[in-house]
């Protein structure tokens, strides 16, 4: 009898594993022998694993033998939320998931429909970031893995714009990679991108386009020190070698981490987060957790004062014993306290001050100091007749309850730190790129940087959003950090990224760079006077600002790094025009000068110089160059017993000073030296003023005994030159018919400069040119429109577009050359179809700092 036998059903395709990123599908691959769960370091350990690899702060991703996969992740999951492994399948990077996601949803989602959503997939809002804009955890009633929970997001809520996996990324050190850090995306003090009614775009420091610009986060060989009342040495955010040194008062004695005694727990006490805060905020990690830093890659040397609940005790021994510790150890030195209405230190502090500001810290270039402005809404350094409050107002009562009691006052404000090179004083800017109400100004203030917003008497509403930053108690962070405090150690991060890509400049270099590239494009409004209560019914006490500060607007001053305003002082800091200036200084801001192109004059006439007497002597030379200045090379010849008692300055023909030499070298002889563009900061000012006209030569003697003469001098000019480059695509690709997806073709340009002048041409079959949509994107985001279905039923669309005939083109002159340069091409009606054959661009561009 014949025996039949039962053939298997074939095995049904697995459907394929995917997700969403940026708005696209994205193919996974599940591993069959790993997967990760949310712990590290010992409760792992009790897991069967052949290996285990720490992905981020939190979690590790475990091997094991693919028959013990789901056994071995039953058990991760009774120590923490666990996940399978996954790939990505393009590329086979790997793709490693958490248990929360990224939601987006429609604009004008209504709030009711938000939460029906979460309550519907048992969800944890982790974070609110806007309106339409959340961060959610996934639960065990969820029901779903998170790559399950996208797809069905993305697919099948239809109030959901956007849905994605937050993802950990393992970054290597040194290379830019968008940092992934849980509180990232609301950092709009580093970036342009948080969407928010009280963010406008002005505000932002801009340190994302400086890490793009220079392809990672600064130098771990750059140290910025920070004195505060301590700082979490084991938070999340400082955990990858983030310390150099660190150091602690205790009582007069400092003791420091090479000391035998030193205890690192001691650099924090539970309540006291105002330090770690700081710390993050100029140089927190960009390492998949919580906050990000100004320079992630910097590192850190804090020193811990003795502090209670509002005040910490420093004296004028104890800050000279801290300056001359970090002497050797510092690039830039972060001090966010002060006090008004009198800041004053010794004579012997100040003065190793000025030592360190032009010879002392790691590189031997000198340190730059910064220190916050303060909260007070008053001048840091004042005199007159008018009473001008400095406090907020406000006592209690015997229970403790908050009870207006008047300001306190003053019409004299000192501050001994004014004025000293190499030291800056920060300013605060609101997230709506207004002057911080509390913040204080007038003369002193060197720059502002975006922080917080408060009413200095807490009795008004003012626009504004804090900074996020690490805090050392609960859960390890706040979205509300502000003041001076938080403005200051980010222009201190951002001077250490301008460090990090040129350590040959001195800190008055630095200083200079971030005062001439600040932006100036803020809202000067003034705020409403306070108004009055029942407790207060006469407030003719608001007085700021108070003359000549009453107003914000910039106004020129002769200073040689430019215009400069009481509130914001030089402008706002600039991250990524402050690196591009650094670049360009390490570079050799303009190319070597062609044979024949300079325009030289000197003269010889010895003059004496009048001692004691600032308005000193002044000669001229004639250049007759046409152009305009590209680089400056001045060489002088100053007979003197003593340099110190001179200044010399340039004045262009169009009336644009620039000292070159402002008392320094003490007692040294004679004064023989050559500036250039290249490697004196202040010269680079002049980048672009006409060559043609007189130019004179200011020498003065202003101390008395010694008396000296002008012997020579000689001036140099290199007209900035351009040059003109193309870069060309053939695409050869089809036109999608009647899609507005159309083609997107992109052009990179790894050419670095300023554009100005530009041209497209295009060239596409096509058998009605009525249909086509042209369109280009630069690598800043602008998207210019060109062709707008125009030409009815004209065959091929073969033409170019110039910055000097196309209105639309024009608006992208004075911008960044290098970058991705992208083309759209859109088919919009159906029937005819057609070709993009090929594309470029020509550009004329300058070297930047020209």
């Amino acid at each position: 009898m014949a025996i039949k036998r039962k053939i298997p059903p074939p095995k049904r395709a697995q459907p394929p594993i995917y997700t969403y990123r940026g708005g696209q599908k994205m193919l996974l691959r599940k591993a069959d022998d790993r997967f990760v769960v949310r712990a590290v370091g010992k409760p792992v350990e009790k897991l069967k694993a052949r290996s285990t690899m720490k992905v981020s702060s939190k979690s590790t991703r475990v091997v094991v033998a693919p028959q013990e996969l789901e056994a071995q992740m039953a058990l991760g999951r009774k120590i923490g939320p666990t996940h399978h492994a996954y790939s990505v399948a393009a590329t086979n990077s790997e793709f490693l998931i958490t248990d929360r996601v990224m939601v987006r949803f429609k604009p004008d989602t209504p709030t009711e429909a938000i939460d029906k959503l979460v309550a519907k997939y048992s969800l944890v809002v982790q974070e609110r970031y806007s309106p339409t804009e959340f961060l959610f955890q996934l639960t065990d009633h969820t029901g779903m893995n998170p790559i399950k929970l996208v797809v069905t997001l993305t697919e099948k809520e239809s109030i959901v714009e956007s849905a994605e996996n937050d993802v950990n990324q393992r970054m290597q050190r040194h290379a830019y990679v968008q940092p992934t850090d849980t509180h990232y995306l609301r950092s709009w003090h580093l970036h342009q991108r948080f969407t928010h009614p009280e963010v406008d775009p002005r505000s932002s420091s801009r340190c994302e386009q400086a890490w793009q610009l220079i392809d990672g986060f600064g130098s771990p060989d750059v140290v910025i020190a920070l004195t505060d009342d301590g700082c979490r040495l084991d938070h999340a955010d400082f955990d990858n070698g983030k310390f150099v040194n660190w150091g602690y008062f205790q009582g007069t004695r400092l003791v420091v981490s090479s000391d035998p005694d030193a205890v690192a727990g001691k650099m924090y006490q539970s309540g006291s987060n105002h330090g770690t805060s700081c710390a993050g905020v100029a140089a927190g990690e960009a390492d998949g957790v919580m906050t990000v830093g100004a320079a992630p890659a910097c590192r850190l040397l804090p020193v811990k004062w003795e502090s209670d609940a509002s005040s910490l005790y420093v004296s004028d021994s104890k800050l000279r014993s801290v300056l001359d510790w970090i002497a050797d150890k510092a690039d830039v030195m972060s001090n966010s306290w002060g006090i008004v209405p009198d800041n004053l230190f010794a004579s012997i502090v100040t003065e190793r001050i000025k030592q360190l500001t032009s010879a002392g810290g790691r590189r031997g270039r000198g340190i730059v100091f910064l220190w916050a402005a303060g909260n007070e809404n008053c001048p840091i350094e004042f005199s007159g007749d008018v009473d001008i409050p400095y406090s907020d107002g406000w006592g209690s009562d015997s229970q403790g309850n908050p009870r207006w009691v008047g300001v306190r006052k003053a019409r004299r404000f000192r501050n001994t730190l004014v004025g000293l090179p190499g030291v800056m004083h920060i300013s605060a800017l609101s997230s709506v790129a207004r002057r911080s109400h509390y913040s204080n100004y007038g003369t002193g203030i060197d720059l502002t940087a975006p922080t917080s917003n408060s009413h200095a008497f807490w009795r008004m509403t003012v626009p504004g959003l804090g900074v996020v930053a690490p805090t050392g108690d609960g859960q390890r962070y706040s979205v509300s950090f502000g003041g001076t405090s938080s403005a200051t150690p980010l222009v201190a991060g951002i001077a250490a990224l301008v460090i990090s890509v040129n350590p040959l400049l001195s800190a008055v270099e630095v200083i200079s760079i971030l005062r001439r590239t600040a932006s100036k494009q803020l809202d000067a409004t003034p705020y409403g006077r306070t108004p009055p209560t029942a407790a207060d019914p006469n407030t003719s006490w608001d007085v700021s600002p108070v003359a000549p500060f009453t107003s914000g607007a910039f106004v020129n001053r002769g200073d040689p790094d430019g215009t400069w305003s009481p509130w914001f002082g030089f402008g706002k800091v600039d991250a990524e025009a402050a690196v591009a200036a650094a670049i360009a200084l390490r570079e050799g801001a303009v190319p070597a000068p062609a044979p024949g192109k300079n325009f030289t004059a000197s003269s010889s006439a010895k003059v004496n110089i009048p001692d004691n007497d600032p308005n000193g002597v002044e000669r001229s030379v004639r250049l007759d160059g046409a152009g305009n200045v590209g680089s400056v090379t001045l060489d002088i010849d100053i007979e003197h017993p003593y340099i110190g008692d001179l200044m010399v300055a340039l004045v262009a023909p169009n009336g644009q000073s620039v000292r070159v030499h402002d008392r320094s070298g003490g007692a040294s002889v004679n004064l023989k030296r050559t500036w250039s563009t290249a490697n004196t900061v202040a010269l680079v000012a002049l980048n672009g003023a006409p060559i043609t006209g007189d130019w004179r030569l200011k020498v003065s003697d202003v101390a008395p005994a010694d008396v000296g003469q002008l012997r020579k001098w000689t001036l140099t000019i290199t007209p900035r030159v351009a040059s003109t480059l193309s870069f060309a695509d053939v695409a050869g690709v089809p036109i999608p018919d009647n899609s507005p997806v159309g083609v997107r073709r992109k052009l990179p340009v790894d050419v670095m400069g300023t554009l100005i002048d530009i041209t497209l041409a295009v060239d596409i079959t096509h058998s009605y040119t009525g249909d086509l949509a042209v369109a280009l994107v630069a690598p800043g985001g602008a998207r210019i429109p060109l062709h707008e279905r125009a030409g009815g039923s004209a065959d091929n669309l073969i033409r170019e577009w110039t910055s000097t005939t196309a209105a639309k083109l024009s608006s992208l002159i004075g911008t960044r050359s290098d970058g991705d340069w992208v083309l759209e091409v859109a088919d919009l009606a159906a029937v005819d179809v057609g070709k993009l054959n090929r594309w470029g661009l020509k550009m004329t561009i300058l070297p930047l700092g020209q």
